[in-house]
């Protein structure tokens, strides 16, 4: 005999609750509440999306499956495919100074670390399979942009990094 009635969907319920604010308010939930790796993650994904939504992107996918590996962020702009890598990751020293980090910055706990050179290569081949396959070829790719979102170890604060 299975579980008590109704224990799926409280299961259900409860995973519902806890996944819908990071779909939907990542912000407030980076600011306040503690995350695991997976979800803070999945908050940095959506951040960053809607920063560069805000910023004149135009988004085609998220978390794209190609033969090459998996891509965060497929975005369209300007006659470009780019694929977008979001690392996210807390940081013990907070490097933001007026609003931007300065280029010297790179502590080894650094989110972006962690994308070697072998994962920019797959980054770099998915981005061409999907530019041939998405908007009928019309599309260059290639571009890969990592993304990191800095979560302050110590403060309800965080901060976006493009390169």
């Amino acid at each position: 005999m299975r579980g008590a009635p109704g224990r799926s969907w409280q299961v259900l319920c409860k995973r519902l609750l806890r996944n819908a604010p990071i779909e939907f308010a990542p912000q407030f939930v980076l600011r306040h509440w503690t995350l695991s790796n997976s979800e803070l993650g999945r908050a940095g994904e959506n951040l960053c999306a809607r920063a560069l939504r805000r910023a004149g992107w135009r988004i085609l996918g998220r978390r794209m499956i190609t033969p090459h590996g998996e891509v965060d962020l497929v975005l369209a702009g300007a006659g470009e495919l780019v694929c977008v890598e979001v690392k996210a990751g807390r940081v013990r020293q907070w490097p933001v100074v007026n609003g931007e980090v300065p280029g010297d910055w790179s502590p080894l706990g650094r989110p972006g670390r962690r994308m070697g050179w072998d994962r920019l290569r797959a980054q770099k081949r998915a981005g061409h399979w999907l530019a041939r396959r998405l908007e009928r070829g019309r599309l260059r790719g290639g571009r890969v942009d990592l993304v990191e979102v800095l979560l302050d170890s110590r403060r309800p604060r965080y901060a976006l990094v493009h390169h």
